[in-house]
């Protein structure tokens, strides 16, 4: 059914930790509330070439893809965050040098009427990989009347290094609608856990179980009803996102080997010589998968 669009919310940004031929993984993504207006120009055209005098020949064309955004504010924290600058006790600094991260870029776009459910429909999407530029920022004096500032972005999106199965090219973005009997239910239930970059992507939950084996400390990943996945090796962190501790609840130190199946990856921890025996070990949404989401958060002091 053709619809009409009616409202936007629920924007979310995620940076982009690693994009090379190997995958890409995303951080967690992140809200910022206070959508106004997005608009998202592909820059797109058909050229057209000439023969036996007419037109003869036409192409798609495809040119940088720009985000112009306007929202009722960003937080400071947010905006220094996707500007790249530094920020130290409250106070954000700005230089010629700062550059932003790659960012996916996510929200939802409300359309009119409601499905065979009688729930709202929307369209969700995300954008894969582009970076924001510092925006023009002033005031006005205060008047009779009061007249609203809002904050206004834009943003360059390219594809990514990363060519996903089935591509011929990296990912530009990615959209679809609730209303679509075509689209799986898990597809949309998920959309919003980590940036969509390609149609055999699985969103699904990471959980994690622990256990000691022969003085190492083994996690074992399962996602969904078994599916297959990697570990993103650069989001294993020794002290930040898998913790490993000793009694006395220190830091134990020591080195990380990846194996395992491919319904059930594994992370072998291996203690350093001089090191306490471990106790407890604590792992975040920090550590990822190869689609970037996040693993359930998980805590054993029982090992």
């Amino acid at each position: 059914m053709e619809r009409p669009k009616i409202g936007l919310s629920g924007l979310v940004l995620a940076q982009v930790l690693q994009d090379d031929e190997n995958g890409i993984v995303y951080d967690t993504p992140f809200s910022i509330p206070g959508a106004v207006v997005a608009t998202i120009n592909p820059n797109s055209s058909v050229e057209t070439d000439y023969a036996d005098n007419g037109a003869f020949f036409a192409q798609n064309n495809r040119g940088n893809t720009e985000l112009s955004l306007e929202m009722i504010d960003i937080t400071p924290e947010n905006e220094a965050k996707m500007l790249g600058q530094r920020r130290v006790n409250g106070v954000t600094v700005e230089t010629d040098l700062d550059q932003s991260p790659y960012f996916a870029f996510g929200g939802k776009i409300l359309l009119a009427g409601s499905d065979e459910s009688g729930d709202a429909v929307y369209e969700y999407i995300w954008y894969a990989k582009g970076k924001f530029s510092v925006p023009e920022s002033g005031g006005e004096t205060k008047r009779d009347s009061i007249t609203f500032g809002h904050k206004n972005l834009t943003a360059q999106f390219v594809k990514t290094q990363f060519v996903p199965d089935g591509q011929q090219s990296g990912t530009i973005g990615a959209h679809c609608r609730t209303d679509d009997p075509a689209v799986p239910a898990a597809t949309i239930s998920n959309w919003f856990n980590a940036p969509v970059i390609s149609v055999a992507q699985s969103t699904s939950e990471v959980t994690v179980t622990a256990a000691e084996s022969a003085g190492k400390l083994v996690l074992t990943g399962s996602k969904g009803t078994g599916e297959s996945f990697t570990f993103a090796q650069a989001t294993a962190k020794l002290g930040e996102t898998i913790i490993v501790t000793d009694a006395s609840g220190e830091l134990v130190n020591g080195t990380f080997a990846f194996g395992g199946t491919a319904t059930a990856p594994t992370i072998t921890f291996t203690p350093g010589e001089a090191e306490n025996a471990f106790t407890a070990v604590t792992v975040t949404s920090g550590l990822k998968d190869n689609n970037g989401v996040g693993v359930t958060p998980m805590t054993d002091a029982d090992l």
